[in-house]
């Protein structure tokens, strides 16, 4: 890991779970922003918005500003502004998901409608319901487009592993016949504009995650080197059973932190 210089990552399960910091948060953290690395953090969690992410680590003391954040909200936005907005000016949309991601389609320009929208964004909703799940798979059939900000079947917290925005996007799947469109990791949409925020190089590049399927499989779809922490979804029998590897394992953010630190000095 001697020669990265650009570090993206996840959040949830990499920083902190629920309302507990993960041990080496803060000091990998404050170890980038002193060796001047730069860094992204690239989250699926379409819920808060960057700024609600910034306000929420800052709490927990982990320095990170919201431009340094990118979540598949923001990453559906731009992709609905490149590819609808452009063509219609008067777009609307029924959105299933929590406040931020709600206000981040709100404030693109695109109207709020549950009503005969045509495109329907879902993201992760801890609110979520039947009236929800009857209106999207409704609209889905009447020919709304049908976005999901990301496929997490699950979601990390202190209480254990939640249904996550899968969860829901496979609900609405079932009821509707019809597969979203998906924005987030894996895809590498989202890990573009990250890389594109920071002018990162990929061969000095490192995806740092909690999840095989989306965190490591992006690192990998996007073409740079990988690493997964057991912080967080995936433990050490799931990532000898996938086929997907990543580069590196790490127990946790510290363990992360002290090899990285060691792969420096080493170099210097």
């Amino acid at each position: 890991m001697k020669d990265i210089q650009y570090i993206f990552m996840d959040i949830d399960g990499v920083l902190y779970r629920g309302n507990h910091t993960i041990n080496g948060a803060r000091e990998f953290i404050d170890y980038l922003i002193q060796e001047e690395i730069k860094f992204i953090c690239v989250t699926n969690n379409s819920a808060k918005t960057p700024a609600d992410y910034s306000k929420r680590l800052k709490r927990m003391g982990i320095n990170i500003g919201e431009n340094e954040i990118i979540n598949s909200g923001v990453a559906t936005v731009e992709f609905l502004k490149d590819t609808f907005l452009k063509e219609k000016d008067n777009l609307s949309a029924y959105v299933v998901g929590g406040e931020g991601l709600v206000s981040l389609i709100e404030n693109s320009g695109i109207r709020l409608e549950d009503k005969n929208p045509d495109i329907v964004v879902v993201g992760w909703d801890i609110t979520f319901t039947y009236e929800k799940m009857k209106k999207a798979s409704l609209a889905i059939q009447d020919g709304a487009i049908y976005i999901g900000t990301n496929p997490d079947l699950t979601y990390p917290s202190h209480e254990g592993i939640l249904p996550g925005c899968g969860a829901i996007l496979a609900s609405i799947t079932a009821a509707s016949g019809v597969e979203p469109i998906i924005i987030g990791k894996p895809k590498t949409l989202i890990m573009e504009m990250a890389a594109k925020r920071i002018s990162a190089i990929k061969e000095k590049s490192l995806m740092i995650g909690d999840r095989i399927d989306t965190d490591i499989l992006a690192g990998r779809n996007f073409g740079i080197q990988t690493a997964i922490v057991l912080s967080g979804v995936a433990d050490k029998s799931e990532v000898s059973k996938s086929h997907i590897k990543p580069d590196y394992v790490f127990e946790d953010m510290m363990d992360l932190y002290l090899n990285l630190k060691k792969s420096r000095k080493v170099q210097k």
